[in-house]
């Protein structure tokens, strides 16, 4: 590393801030119908010309907008994330981060005391927040095209039911029921986000939404409803911590039929918890707003071993774009 690496990393927050008042303004939606000057910038928005036109210039100087003779237009990559119209927008992840970052001001005193900087509520407790984080969650999977990915990746088709556990706005098992036209499915999740994943479902797939079972569950306090074919989670161990996750894995064990598999997607992390980058770097969320952080393929083995479950395996999801990995194992 060199010193103009270090000084990007050190500095990359204003480039962060940046963008996400970029999006919280509507910047890129403004111009989703053709270029414009400052001053068009401005009244369309309802800001001061000359600051738009600075923060303007800082997305062209990072390749987010094109200038040509004083008007702004969008970039490929814009128009693919950062208009609200696509199918890949990214937004509702950068609203997010935008929401959370006063948290990350707490980061020193949760390394010292090792304390969470929030409520562990998983924003449930009110109903802007719930919505934010569920579409935020929605809008990476969408962006990145995990979703697909992974429902193409699974062989489901001796899977009667698939559970989600802790499925959020239901992307994935959206896109399972598309490719396997057989299968149903349920996502067991706190009633605030099933509020949620309902809207969303109702927007977005009215065909599939038949299919999907919503079913109120917290699946610290209960047990997991028995007859399921396969148990999916993404990203749900990262937020708990190792004796919590001991114990899910036994819950999904006896909620399995016989010959049944559990899919646990998240960043599987290296022995050394150093790669993927990613998940290093995610762990520090994890930190300030949960009980865990982001664990080794050696700690998931042993806790689904634990639980009674064979045949696990690690299948690494592509990177780019995918940071994450799925650990698949069978109940015998």
């Amino acid at each position: 590393m060199d010193f103009a690496q270090l000084a990007a990393l050190t500095g990359g927050h204003a480039e962060a801030r940046a963008i996400q008042t970029a999006v919280k303004l509507g910047l890129f939606d403004s111009l989703g119908h053709g270029p414009r000057d400052a001053s068009e910038l401005a009244t369309s928005l309802k800001v001061d010309r000359r600051a738009i036109a600075v923060l303007a210039d800082a997305m062209t100087a990072l390749g987010l907008l094109v200038k040509t003779a004083g008007h702004y237009d969008l970039t490929d990559v814009s128009r693919r994330f950062l208009l609200k119209s696509s199918a890949e927008y990214l937004g509702g992840l950068i609203l997010f981060d935008d929401a959370f970052f006063e948290t990350w001001v707490h980061l020193e005193q949760t390394i010292r005391t090792g304390a969470p900087a929030r409520t562990l509520d998983m924003f449930q407790n009110k109903p802007e927040e719930t919505a934010r984080f569920i579409r935020a969650m929605d809008s990476l999977t969408r962006a990145r095209g995990d979703a697909q990915f992974v429902a193409e990746r699974l062989d489901l088709r001796e899977i009667p039911i698939v559970a989600d556990l802790g499925g959020g706005p239901g992307t994935y098992v959206a896109a399972m029921l598309r490719r396997w036209p057989h299968l149903r499915a349920a996502i067991f999740d706190l009633p605030a986000t099933l509020d949620v994943a309902r809207t969303i479902l109702a927007e977005r797939e009215p065909d599939i939404a038949p299919r999907i079972d919503l079913i109120p569950l917290n699946y610290l306090k209960v047990e997991l409803p028995q007859g399921c074919g396969a148990i999916f989670m993404s990203n749900i161990i990262h937020s708990e911590d190792e004796p919590t996750n001991v114990d899910l894995m036994r819950k999904c064990f006896r909620a399995l039929n016989s010959g049944g598999i559990v899919i646990v997607k998240d960043h599987i992390m290296n022995e050394d918890l150093t790669e993927p980058k990613a998940g290093a770097i995610f762990s520090l969320y994890l930190l300030l707003a949960t009980r865990g952080r982001d664990y080794s393929f050696g700690e998931v083995s042993e806790w689904l071993s634990g639980a009674g479950f064979v045949d696990i395996r690690l299948e690494t999801l592509p990177s780019p774009p995918f940071t994450s990995s799925m650990v698949i194992a069978r109940k015998p």
